[in-house]
Parts: C-alpha cells; sequence; structure tokens
C-alpha cells in the first residue's frame, strides 16, 4: 500500500523538476529582457551566425544569433543572444546583416534584438 503513493511522489517530483528546468530560463530572458528594454544601451550589431536550438515556443523556433555589437563608445565585442523569432522575421535574417539591439554595458552576455 505505501509502495504507490511513494511511486507516486517520486513522480509529482520528477515532473515538478522538469517543469522547473523547462520554464525557468524562459522566465529568467523574460526578466533580463524587460530590464534591457529599459535601461539597455542601444547599438548595432552585425550578425555572425545563427542557428536553431531546437526549442519552440507557440510554434515559433528559438534561434541562437552571434553577432558583432558596435557600441557607439568602446569597443566592438561578440555575443550570442537567443530569440523567438517569427518565420517572417526569420526569412529576413542573414549573415552579415546589421540589426539594432540593446545590451548591458556591465555584462555584455546581455543582449537583445530590439528590431529583427
Amino acid at each position: 500500500m505505501l509502495l504507490p503513493i511513494v511511486i507516486m511522489s517520486l513522480t509529482l517530483v520528477i515532473v515538478l523538476v522538469f517543469l522547473r528546468s523547462a520554464v525557468s530560463p524562459l522566465m529568467e530572458r523574460s526578466k533580463m529582457s524587460k530590464r534591457l528594454n529599459r535601461e539597455g544601451v542601444e547599438a548595432e550589431a552585425v550578425l555572425l551566425n545563427m542557428q536553431q536550438t531546437g526549442l519552440y515556443v507557440n510554434n515559433l523556433p528559438q534561434i541562437k544569433l552571434q553577432m558583432k555589437v558596435q557600441p557607439r563608445t568602446g569597443r566592438n565585442f561578440v555575443t550570442e543572444a537567443n530569440e523567438i523569432l517569427s518565420f517572417v522575421d526569420l526569412s529576413q535574417m542573414h549573415i552579415g546583416r546589421t540589426l539594432v539591439v540593446k545590451y548591458n554595458p556591465s555584462n555584455t552576455k546581455e543582449v537583445m534584438l530590439v528590431k529583427p
């Protein structure tokens, strides 16, 4: 009688851990995007590379973008950002394209697209 309860409890814990690990990065990304929208520094960036991550949100693909950001002041830097893009936006992306981004000057790994 006790064994089914233990199995159900373990199953529930595993499911909750899996859901947290899947949803948590998306929530963190959302918080970062809101902060960058308010406080981020705008700059142009050149698209160096892009690839699908395999994740889909609302049937839209997440794409890893590698970009060279060209701030108005300071040095250029290369960084990556994962973005959920519509298929229309994705069709307009090509290596060498100039994009508008916002970034955190204190942590250049925090970057988001302003306009795809």
